[in-house]
């Protein structure tokens, strides 16, 4: 396998930059907005903000002094978890933001502007027609809920791609752009809420999910969103932003990747209006965000890369 040994001292990576600033981004939220729920402390009820700040807090300082440590003489397997621990932290963080964005939106949400803007532009609501039309149809159901799953496979394989082959500094890059956009896109759930049509519409929470009949992948998502609260980040759609992210990353280390990448990013776009989680106009959100957030990204790289550098006293490379 050909992954690269000898990369030299290695420290603080701009991923571990961005995933502290968002944890310590949450630690503020949660202490100004602490009403996430109420935790038993000592025979009290506490606020559990309250609680979660100094963890949010220990963890982004944590981030910040284990990732200066010299990582570029430990065994392969431990130099990959310290390349893709944010693909761990990054789905956690996304229930925490939506849990914070009741609150600070006084339990509200935007969700009448968008199914305004839906039923205005197509004179009718995809969330409830899309389904309607096809939910009889298994292989359908299975189709669009495994399209859904399949996001997650991607979210996770395409930046091990490059470090697989032995380009780990393609793979720091992609993980830097992931980490930057999530960054920015979590920062926006906890002060933009907008829930979904699901949560929105009263006959689709009504009805739910228990009239999708399908297979393997219908059964396990029927299953997970009786006990998952997903209430509150759907604008923009992430699925859609981040799919075109890492379909852009998978045709730029593989052009035979760029059109089956392709065609699942738009089954993913369907998927996501299908199971009636997010509007049209969340899924041309995530496609915008990406549009203007990713170049922007990959061209503030080299100077973060610098700050890194700095902090933990690297030479420059």
């Amino acid at each position: 396998m050909p992954i690269d040994r000898h990369i030299g001292r290695r420290g603080l990576e701009v991923s571990d930059l961005n995933s502290a600033a968002l944890f310590f981004v949450f630690a503020l939220c949660s202490l100004a907005w602490p009403g996430t729920g109420l935790r038993q402390v000592l025979g009290h009820e506490l606020a559990r903000g309250y609680l979660m700040a100094p963890l949010f807090l220990a963890l982004g300082a944590c981030v910040l002094l284990v990732g200066r440590l010299d990582y570029s003489g430990l065994p392969l397997p431990l130099r990959f978890v310290r390349e893709f621990y944010p693909q761990l932290i990054f789905p956690l963080l996304f229930g925490e933001a939506i849990l914070l964005s009741a609150p600070v939106a006084g339990g509200g949400s935007h969700d009448a502007w968008f199914a305004w803007v839906d039923a205005k532009v197509f004179g009718f609501d995809p969330a409830r027609a899309f389904s309607a039309a096809f939910s009889n149809y298994p292989v359908v159901n299975e189709t669009m809920f495994a399209s859904y799953f399949s996001f997650y496979v991607m979210l996770v394989i395409v930046p091990w791609l490059p470090w697989l082959a032995g380009r780990s500094e393609v793979s720091r890059r992609q993980m830097a752009a992931f980490t930057g956009y999530m960054l920015v896109i979590f920062t926006f759930y906890i002060f933009f809420r907008v829930q979904g049509p699901k949560y929105w519409f009263p006959d689709l929470k009504a009805a739910w999910y228990d009239h999708f009949k399908g297979g393997l992948f219908t059964s396990f998502f029927v299953h997970l969103f009786d006990k998952v609260n997903l209430s509150g980040a759907a604008f923009p759609s992430s699925h859609v932003g981040v799919s075109i992210m890492y379909t852009v990353f998978a045709a730029r280390h593989d052009r035979r990747l760029a059109l089956p990448f392709l065609v699942l990013s738009a089954l993913i776009m369907a998927a996501t209006v299908y199971i009636y989680a997010h509007w049209v106009a969340d899924v041309v959100g995530g496609i915008l965000t990406v549009i203007l957030l990713l170049p922007r990204l990959e061209a503030a790289y080299p100077r973060l890369e610098a700050i890194c550098r700095r902090i933990d006293g690297r030479a420059a490379r």
